[in-house]
């Protein structure tokens, strides 16, 4: 966790600090070294069951939305305490995905945390990159409500693990290059769904934009792409 409580107050992790766990109110150890982000454990198990290895994709994350909107402890009515790793003012919860989560699992925190946003890390797995890569080279264009890229059979299982989803999702692949859409301004986010004629449909959003819209409540702004011929030598 990046925050425990120290006094009364949330801090993050520093040497020599010793704080409790704001979800169970269990003692902290302050974790400090030199190859992980500097984050709080707790001496025995999280008493977040949905509790996920922090690593620097999830604190970078968390970083970009107000210190107030991190970490923000919830609690079912069995009891049970879960910390969402960004709560927004109107209740929505944006969790950061970085490992493999079981359908069951995403479909509790889908029921517990309603409304909320999946920003999910697609660079854990190198060859995910690669065969989503391979996927926008052979898609069409399809446009409802917005437009973006369809693929009608073929089956990408970063992708198949997410679109079922009630709600929104969002990939996130750095600053990966796609040889097939002209190279956006700024890093983009890729918004999986499910669409009648096709598996699924992927639309780039500027990152920054998907971050107005959750925290400042202004327009979603997708990168209005162009498709690279595949006869031009910039296409890979």
């Amino acid at each position: 966790m990046k925050y425990a409580l120290v006094d009364g107050r949330r801090r993050e992790a520093e040497t020599g600090l010793q704080g409790v766990c704001q979800g169970c109110g269990l003692p902290m150890i302050a974790k400090c070294g030199r190859k992980r982000v500097h984050h709080w454990a707790h001496r025995t198990a999280n008493c977040d069951k949905w509790g996920e290895r922090e690593t620097a994709w999830h604190r970078n994350w968390k970083n970009e939305f107000p210190e107030d909107y991190q970490e923000i402890r919830m609690e079912d009515l069995d009891g049970d305490v879960h910390i969402a790793d960004v709560r927004l003012p109107n209740n929505t919860v944006i969790e950061f995905q970085h490992s493999y989560l079981p359908e069951a699992e995403r479909r509790s925190r889908e029921d517990f945390y309603n409304p909320m946003v999946w920003i999910v890390d697609g660079t854990r797995n190198a060859r995910d990159v690669s065969t989503f890569a391979d996927f926008l080279s052979v898609s069409s264009m399809y446009c409802d409500e917005i437009c973006g890229l369809g693929l009608p059979l073929r089956p990408i299982k970063l992708v198949d693990n997410w679109i079922r989803c009630v709600h929104p999702v969002y990939l996130d692949f750095g600053d990966a290059e796609f040889p097939a859409i002209e190279p956006p301004p700024e890093r983009v986010l890729w918004r999986v769904r499910e669409a009648r004629t096709y598996r699924f449909v992927a639309t780039p959003f500027l990152k920054q934009s998907v971050i107005d819209h959750y925290t400042l409540g202004s327009p979603l702004e997708a990168y209005d792409f162009r498709r690279i011929p595949r006869s031009d030598p910039r296409f890979g």
